[in-house]
């Protein structure tokens, strides 16, 4: 755990911080009505339960301005992405959080409910309560902010997908998958590295770039199985034997005998188009 990085912005933005403030209100009311803390039973014993809820509201109360107070002061001055906390400086932050809240609640046993215990019993029996109160539902939330900002991340990125307005983008995202006859995943590779596949009896040769060179993979599977699984991904079939990636077709030329694409990859290529689907290859294009 690196102590000098900054904390991940989303633990200080205005909608966290006020759901960290009523979390943490709501988990310590439970937490005092049952696990009564400080002894309180002990020496409340003719109290009722509705006195001892109010009772326990108004030390929640108590402690969550404490909260309050500190995470606005945190929000205002550090609640921007580039004037972040780091580690070391946001856990100093919550041990000031829990001896400030101590010290509210041991103060409050003394004066307003006249405990008669000893004044440094109260800071440590405090410490100990105020601890669990916090540090238990700010562990919670940071797991659930990290997960829920991991999920607006893929949100944005998904709408971005498909929208369409970023093409490239889009493609760049995209990644292929290729099954075998039995529908288990054996491969994938990006839309944009992907270059043309070879068919021959029951098995595909997958060609794509692989850095400054033509790669391939072969899986065992049709290549009337493969059509139907790409074809609306853009990848054509031009021959009996042949699928290209659309995206890496430069050029058509007629030849003798008939039509070649010639696909761009690390070296040109030039695959055949037969008759019967030559018309396909026009349309798509």
């Amino acid at each position: 755990m690196d102590l000098s990085s900054r904390i991940p912005y989303y633990l200080t933005t205005k909608s966290n911080t006020i759901k960290l403030i009523v979390f943490t209100a709501i988990f310590s009311l439970v937490f005092i009505n049952i696990f009564e803390p400080y002894n309180s039973r002990a020496w409340l014993h003719d109290m009722s339960d509705f006195k001892y809820f109010v009772l326990s509201s108004v030390l929640v109360l108590l402690g969550m301005a404490v909260v309050a107070i500190s995470r606005v002061i945190m929000y205002r001055k550090f609640g921007s992405k580039g004037h972040r906390l780091r580690l070391w400086q946001f856990l100093l932050w919550v041990a000031a959080e829990i001896l400030a809240m101590s010290l509210t609640f041991s103060i409050f046993e003394m004066t307003a409910m006249r405990d008669e215990r000893c004044f440094l019993d109260l800071i440590r029996i405090a410490l100990r309560n105020t601890s669990f109160v916090l540090l238990l539902p700010y562990s919670v939330l940071w797991l659930y902010f990290s997960w829920d900002d991991k999920n607006k991340r893929l949100l944005r990125i998904n709408e971005s997908y498909n929208s369409g307005d970023d093409a490239s983008a889009k493609d760049k995202l995209m990644m292929i998958n290729f099954y075998d006859s039995k529908g288990d995943i054996k491969f994938s590779v990006k839309l944009l590295d992907l270059m043309y596949i070879k068919g021959a009896d029951n098995y595909i040769t997958v060609y794509y770039k692989d850095g400054q060179k033509l790669s391939s993979v072969m899986i065992r599977n049709t290549m009337k199985q493969a059509e139907a699984d790409l074809k609306p991904k853009g990848i054509i079939r031009c021959h009996k034997s042949y699928m290209v990636n659309s995206k890496h077709i430069k050029t058509l030329e007629r030849k003798d005998g008939g039509v070649m694409i010639r696909l761009e990859a690390p070296l040109p290529l030039q695959i055949p188009i037969t008759k019967s689907y030559v018309k396909d290859v026009y349309e798509l294009l």
